[in-house]
């Protein structure tokens, strides 16, 4: 009889165990299931990033509260002279470091820090002028390097240099010569100078707000007759969302 009552206090025993286990087993799932879900996000948002634009500088190409996604990791660059540098596929950047997958091109449209313009403020802006290149406008034209740009993304607005400023800029080593499509109403380089390769965040490729406006970014330009594709990036999906001001 002893032997009865102890074997059902047994059974009792490991049936409470089992439940224990399974519970301890469903937390440790779930833990694991949110540590994972933690760092997707956290490595997903170092390589793309949704902005929201406001202000009509980029108009027409980008309108007031248009939400767009941006490529971080496509101007990531490392010290030449490192180890992760033998696996870059860009060129050096002419301060001593190199890209590991390309160079910011003409044409290409970057959100940036707008250090000279409005320290703690991000910017949109079409990318002109590069390392190297000189900018000239004049005649209500852009030419770069003595060579006159066709811009079908300003739909024939005229191009002028900013009162009392410069009309031709040279274009040091790790910077770049941005404007915004919008001539008449953007601040850009015409007014406060070059964008620095530092402050650069990355680059806009797609708009996915409003429906109408889905769809890759307009981009390119041509010298002379010469088509400079805006080439994308393969990107993960969007996880997060940041502002991006633009100054009119």
């Amino acid at each position: 009889m002893q032997r009865e009552v102890d074997g059902a206090a047994s059974t009792e025993v490991s049936q409470s165990e089992v439940e224990s286990i399974k519970k301890r087993s469903f937390a440790r799932e779930l833990l694991e299931t949110l540590i994972l879900t933690i760092v997707i996000f956290v490595g997903v948002r170092a390589v793309v990033q949704s902005f929201r634009v406001e202000g009509e500088s980029m108009y027409p190409t980008l309108l007031n509260n248009e939400l767009v996604l941006v490529n971080k990791a496509l101007y990531w660059h490392v010290d030449k002279d490192s180890l992760l540098a033998r696996l870059a596929l860009g060129p050096e950047t002419g301060t001593g470091d190199v890209y590991l997958f390309r160079a910011p091109q003409r044409g290409d449209v970057i959100v940036f820090h707008a250090t000279n313009a409005q320290p703690g403020t991000d910017y949109i802006k079409r990318i002109i002028g590069i390392p190297g290149d000189t900018v000239t406008i004049v005649d209500g034209a852009v030419w770069v390097n003595g060579r006159k740009l066709t811009e079908p993304y300003v739909h024939g607005v005229t191009t002028e240099a900013m009162p009392f400023s410069q009309n031709t800029w040279k274009v040091p080593a790790g910077k770049f010569f941005v404007l915004g499509d919008n001539r008449y109403h953007s601040s850009d380089s015409r007014s406060w100078g070059y964008v620095s390769l530092n402050d650069i965040i990355g680059k806009a490729f797609f708009s996915y707000w409003p429906v109408s406006r889905i769809g890759p970014i307009p981009g390119g330009l041509k010298i002379s007759g010469v088509h400079l594709a805006n080439r994308g990036f393969v990107s993960l999906p969007v996880l997060s969302e940041l502002y991006v001001r633009y100054s009119d």
